[in-house]
């Protein structure tokens, strides 16, 4: 009896221990899954915490910049409004002297009418004439003050694609010399060899003593005009192409025009849209439209 007793005491211990085996190893295992979620919500929150540092990071830095850049922005928009109302009142007094020479060649012309009393009134209108000569001098001397003002501006506004800009006269484009270049074949360093015959060009340009022009009728005056039969033309137009040549003889006649003892390139106001140099007025209704359409955007 004793010796059953004591074997049922060894089963039922036998299964308490095999039962708090099983629990252990379920816990065990829990255990070990809680420990791989806490090292993945580790891992996460540390790539929270680097993620939210650099979106600091960017955003300080875009901060910067775009307080770099009003900053920038506001310069030049005080510096446009100077040189704008410099240009308005150059315009102002030059229209002044406009209606002040008006009202001279008014009374000059009176002065010729009554030329026949003779004495005094010679005198007086040769007084006249020098008080107008002296004016449109000084008429003139401020326009050119105005339009070099103009020209200053326009060339620190962005480059777009406008009607008026600014052209500088007598300058050659390389890309001609590149087209010339690929007709014959694409061989060695090209683009090189084009910009370097392009300066070239530019240097021969600028040479006062050569001077390929010959004088023409043209719709009844007596003008300039290109000399085709000069030697350095000729060898040009022959060797690299009627493109080549055009853009050279056109640069030639520009300078000619604006500045024919130096012959060095002039920047001038330029209407893009008809071909040919822009008014005062043109250039200033431009500005100012830039600078309102610049204003409302702001406002935006």
């Amino acid at each position: 009896m004793e010796d059953e007793e004591h074997n049922k005491e060894l089963q039922q211990l036998h299964k308490l221990v095999a039962k708090l085996a099983m629990e252990i190893d379920a816990k065990n295992m829990r255990l070990f899954h809680l420990e791989e979620k806490y090292e993945q919500l580790t891992t996460t929150v540390k790539n929270m915490v680097m993620a939210k540092r650099k979106l600091q990071q960017d955003h300080a830095e875009e901060i910067g910049r775009l307080q770099s850049s009003l900053s920038e922005s506001e310069k030049v928009r005080s510096e446009l409004e100077y040189q704008r109302n410099q240009v308005e009142q150059k315009a102002k007094e030059v229209d002044k002297r406009e209606i002040q020479l008006i009202s001279e060649q008014e009374r000059l012309e009176s002065l010729m009418r009554d030329m026949e009393d003779g004495g005094d009134e010679m005198q007086c209108l040769e007084t006249l004439n020098q008080t107008l000569i002296s004016k449109e001098r000084i008429a003139n001397a401020e326009l050119q003050e105005a339009r070099k003002a103009l020209i200053h501006t326009l060339r620190r506004l962005p480059d777009v694609d406008t009607n008026i800009g600014i052209k500088r006269m007598g300058e050659l484009q390389v890309k001609p010399f590149r087209d010339a270049y690929l007709k014959k074949g694409p061989s060695g360093d090209w683009e090189m060899k084009a910009s370097e015959m392009c300066s070239s060009w530019q240097e021969i340009l600028g040479d006062p003593s050569w001077h390929p022009f010959k004088h023409n009728v043209v719709n009844g005056r007596l003008q300039e005009v290109i000399d085709e039969e000069d030697c350095k033309l000729k060898e040009l137009k022959c060797r690299w192409g009627e493109e080549v040549y055009k853009v050279v003889a056109d640069a030639l006649l520009e300078l000619n025009d604006y500045n024919p003892s130096g012959r060095f390139v002039v920047s001038e106001l330029w209407n893009y849209k008809e071909g040919r140099k822009a008014s005062l007025k043109e250039a200033i209704e431009f500005l100012i439209q830039r600078l309102t359409t610049k204003s409302m955007k702001r406002k935006r």
